[in-house]
Parts: structure tokens; C-alpha cells; sequence
């Protein structure tokens, strides 16, 4: 490999990084105008174990529903850094299970929690699919569109 090779790699990347992080910016915005629609402080976007929680309560789901939506999200970052910090195959096999078995149960809540938020800006199934698919933009259009609005129970 050459340097031109090296340089291109390098463009590639640093390409991907800087479109990921437009994206991350862009769902940002919608998302704390979403959150300001919702009655939450929109800074609560930001915070990263808080918006976990705070999109859940959005989405209308209870108590239980958001508490194990949040812990599920820790404990997959905890075992995930702790594991790999133990270095121990052991450990990251077992943790692997964990993480996958955590994660399905999170994953399908956080399709549930599109299509919920979607139902409580009054839009139906389409939007929801929107928002599993492209959930930065579908977050900007719902923080910045005046027709969208937050309705607490539907």
C-alpha cells in the first residue's frame, strides 16, 4: 500500500465522519425541538442516559417500560466496556450473551417507541416506518414542522 492509497483511505473516512456527524447535529435539533413540544426541556437531548429516558416518556410508555429501556441501554455499555477491559475470553463470551439477549429486548421496544412517538404527533403507521428508517430526518421534521403536534394522549 502507497501513500496515494493511504490518502484515499483517509478522504473515505474522514467523508463518512463528517456526513455521521451532520447527521448526529441534525438529530439533535429535531430531536430537543421535539422534546420542547413534548413539554421536556429540550437539553435533556443531550444528556446521554436522559434521553434514553426521556424519548420513552414521549412515547407514551409507562414506568416500567422506560426504566427498562434506560437500564437496558447501561447495561449493554457497561458489560460492553467492561468486558472488553477484562480482556478474559471468558468474560466476553458471556457478556456477548448478555448484550445480545439485552439487545433484542431493547431493539424491539425502540421500533415500538417509533411508531408510538409517530402516534403521538398525531401521524400514523407510515411516519412510524419513517422514523425506523430514517430517524434523523423524521426528527427534524417533526421538531420543525408546525403541523406536527404533541399530543399526551391519543
Amino acid at each position: 500500500m502507497n501513500d496515494s492509497d493511504m490518502n484515499v483511505i483517509i478522504g473515505t473516512l474522514m467523508s463518512i465522519w463528517v456526513f455521521a456527524l451532520i447527521f448526529i447535529i441534525l438529530q439533535l435539533i429535531g430531536t430537543w425541538k421535539m422534546y420542547k413540544k413534548a413539554g421536556i426541556p429540550g437539553w435533556h437531548s443531550i444528556i446521554p442516559i436522559l434521553n434514553v429516558y426521556d424519548w420513552y416518556k414521549m412515547a407514551g410508555f409507562g414506568m416500567a417500560g422506560r426504566l427498562l429501556a434506560t437500564i437496558g441501554m447501561s447495561v449493554v455499555m457497561v458489560i460492553t466496556i467492561g468486558a472488553a477491559a477484562s480482556g478474559n475470553e471468558n468474560a466476553i463470551a458471556g457478556s456477548a450473551m448478555v448484550m445480545v439477549l439485552v439487545g433484542i429486548i431493547v431493539a424491539i421496544l425502540q421500533i415500538m417507541s417509533y411508531f408510538k412517538v409517530a402516534s403521538r404527533f398525531g401521524k400514523g403507521t407510515g411516519a412510524g416506518i419513517l422514523f425506523l428508517l430514517f430517524t434523523p430526518i423524521m426528527c427534524m421534521i417533526a421538531g420543525l414542522s408546525s403541523s406536527w403536534k404533541y399530543r399526551r394522549e391519543h
